[in-house]
């Protein structure tokens, strides 16, 4: 199944929420209140059972806290800095989920600790979570973005 996209216009976010089998699911890059990715959720018949954050969030509150709360386990990367409890992702760290696995990219740019999220099924990859280093369809003015 695809990822649920879902977006938030007002903060500039887009989260996914990504079934992995086995009823769990995975929310990349949450807002600060969980209640539509539980709602998502259990729409589905699944339970969060990890969240994963990109980047240290200058323009909102992350909702990683909250879900974990909830149950979910909190991966971020390590250089972030964060004291609640969560995994400190490098780059090429690999998680396992369920049949799924999810390797961390090191992408700094965005920010300097900045991971992208590669999720394979086996060694196929089958989605990439790029969490604002990769804006499709959008242009800063930068000379090397322009076509």
């Amino acid at each position: 199944m695809a990822p649920l996209t879902l977006v938030n216009k007002g903060l500039g976010n887009t989260s996914y929420l990504v079934d992995l089998g086995g009823h769990g699911a995975l929310v990349t890059d949450p807002e600060r209140d969980p209640r539509r990715y539980l709602e998502a959720a259990g729409e589905r018949g699944l339970t969060i059972a990890c969240a994963a954050e990109t980047h240290l969030h200058a323009d909102f509150v992350s909702g990683s806290r909250e879900l974990a709360a909830q149950g979910a386990r909190v991966l971020a990367p390590a250089a972030r800095g964060i004291e609640s409890g969560h995994r400190g992702l490098h780059d090429g760290d690999e998680i396992g989920l369920g049949g799924l696995t999810l390797r961390a990219l090191a992408t700094p740019g965005h920010t300097p600790e900045h991971l992208a999220y590669l999720l394979l099924d086996g060694q196929a990859p089958i989605a990439l979570f790029s969490g604002g280093s990769l804006l499709v369809g959008k242009a800063t003015g930068h000379p090397l973005e322009r076509g």
